[in-house]
């Protein structure tokens, strides 16, 4: 199991840390550009800037496979701590909770494993859900089962997930176990620039128009986003759910 993290202007990223402390290798992925202004381990070029997170996943997905690694994470840039809800507390702990996730992980047919954000694992009432919902932020994916990729200008991470529920077994979330991240946008370098100027809300009318019905647009006083029924789109393709 090896760790990616793709990263763009933050060059202060210490989410590596947390791997190296729990004995995971871990590889950045970086634009031509800033490839000479990071000052962290393992850089790989990917040889274009500006052409988005979808470009840049998909290639850390080409190249896990062309180099053999059937384990990976896909980790934020932004990640500051990991969490477990226990005995009515949530804990603060460490990344080799992913050594555990990838013993469980070994044993099942999903292509994807997550964890839940820390502010949610205290309201969980079981340990995991099955193609109930998305994950995102930090995955553990086995990417010998995926032959599907990321679509450039939406939600790519919610449409990957659908992806995963209709052509594999689809998506194994822990509940309990949580990550710590700044607010989403909130935190410059990485999608700031585009959730400053409401790319998110373009991304969301699109997932509402290419995943209908199971992806309905909505609107707070504050943003539009996309609510999805994972679920229902699991059972109308006779997938397990948990």
């Amino acid at each position: 199991m090896i760790c990616f993290i793709p990263t763009k202007n933050r060059f202060k990223t210490k989410t590596y840390k947390l791997f190296e402390k729990a004995g995971i290798e871990v590889l950045h992925f970086i634009e031509p550009k800033e490839f000479e202004i990071y000052n962290v381990p393992n850089k790989i070029n990917i040889g274009e800037n500006d052409k988005g997170i979808s470009y840049v996943r998909n290639f850390m997905l080409d190249y896990a496979k062309k180099n053999n690694y059937e384990w990976i994470i896909m980790c934020d840039d932004d990640i500051i701590s990991f969490y477990e809800y226990k005995n009515e507390k949530n804990i603060k702990t460490d990344a080799s909770l992913w050594h555990k996730i990838l013993d469980k992980a070994k044993k099942l047919p999903f292509e994807l494993y997550g964890i839940n954000n820390k502010q949610f694992i205290w309201t969980a009432k079981k340990d995991y859900t099955i193609n109930k919902a998305s994950v995102e932020a930090c995955i553990l994916m086995n990417t010998s089962k995926i032959d599907w990729n990321y679509s450039e200008h939406t939600k790519e991470d919610k449409d990957f997930a659908l992806k995963s529920i209709k052509y594999g077994y689809g998506i194994l979330k822990f509940l309990k176990i949580g990550f710590s991240t700044p607010t989403v946008g909130s935190n410059k370098g990485g999608l700031h620039e585009q959730y400053k100027n409401k790319q998110d809300y373009k991304w969301a009318e699109k997932m509402s128009k290419k995943w209908h019905p199971f992806a309905k647009l909505y609107k707070t006083d504050k943003k539009i986003d996309v609510r999805i029924d994972f679920k229902k789109f699991a059972l109308s393709l006779n997938k397990k759910i948990v």
